[in-house]
């Protein structure tokens, strides 16, 4: 009977003693998640002013890389070309195979390459064939002044009465606008390439280089490196270059070994 009383004490001691630690761990662990939750919330909060810096700063970054320093006088300036944005007032013969269009100490610049299309015509002299073929091509530079475009410069070249294959074609990507003397004044350098035959001999090459009326040129022959047979690629220096800074020279140079390779299809 004593053993039994005992037991019942002894158990509701343990019950109030697990109920005081229920408790206990209750009110402790409220006490962490506040803790934590409320810690949380701050650095969220000071997150915050962080982003809201930076967004402040990126048009401050955007501002800086779209102002630009003013633009010196003697800077050539390329720009947009388009065949069908001709001013009206410009004249030229044949169809525009491409061109420059740039503004210098000259003022506003356009630059047209223009051929003929080869055609057939009756022979003037039908001892070889009755028929031949004829073909030209012009380059020109217009300048802009007081709003009127004048005429700076005209090549023309052709080739008639050919009785075989006819060549005439400026040499693709060839036309390139420099200032080597960084005098403000822009030269143009120009390729084309002519012959009129009935095997694989090279076509005769030349480049034009202007810098304002000044003109300098190199003659020569396009290089065939065809199948074991190789023919042609020199050219003859025109003495107006003695007169230019040798920067021209070297650049000329340069031009022409890039495209003097000729290739058949």
């Amino acid at each position: 009977m004593q053993i039994l009383c005992f037991s019942k004490i002894k158990l509701l001691i343990m019950k109030k003693i697990v109920l005081l630690l229920i408790t206990f761990l209750l009110l402790t662990s409220c006490g962490i998640i506040k803790k934590i939750t409320g810690s949380k919330t701050e650095k969220e909060v000071v997150k915050l002013p962080d982003k809201v810096e930076e967004t402040k700063k990126e048009p401050e970054k955007n501002e800086t890389s779209v102002s630009k320093p003013e633009e010196s006088t003697n800077d050539i300036i390329i720009k947009e070309f388009y065949k069908n944005d001709i001013p009206s007032e410009i004249k030229y013969s044949g169809n525009i195979i491409t061109g420059k269009r740039w503004t210098d100490k000259n003022g506003e610049n356009i630059i047209l390459l223009t051929k003929t299309e080869p055609e057939r015509v009756k022979a003037k002299q039908p001892d070889f064939e009755d028929y031949v073929w004829e073909s030209e091509l012009f380059a020109y530079q217009f300048v802009k002044s007081n709003d009127t475009y004048t005429q700076l410069w005209k090549i023309n070249d052709f080739i008639k009465d050919c009785p075989f294959d006819l060549t005439l074609d400026f040499i693709p990507n060839s036309l390139s606008i420099t200032d080597l003397d960084k005098n403000g004044i822009a030269e143009s350098t120009l390729l084309y390439k002519m012959a009129c035959r009935s095997d694989v001999s090279p076509s005769d090459l030349k480049l034009i280089m202007h810098e304002g009326e000044n003109k300098y040129a190199l003659r020569g022959t396009m290089l065939v490196n065809e199948q074991g047979f190789k023919s042609g690629g020199d050219y003859k220096i025109d003495k107006s270059f003695e007169s230019a800074p040798s920067s021209f020279l070297e650049y000329a140079k340069k031009q022409w070994n890039e495209y003097k390779r000729e290739k058949f299809e």
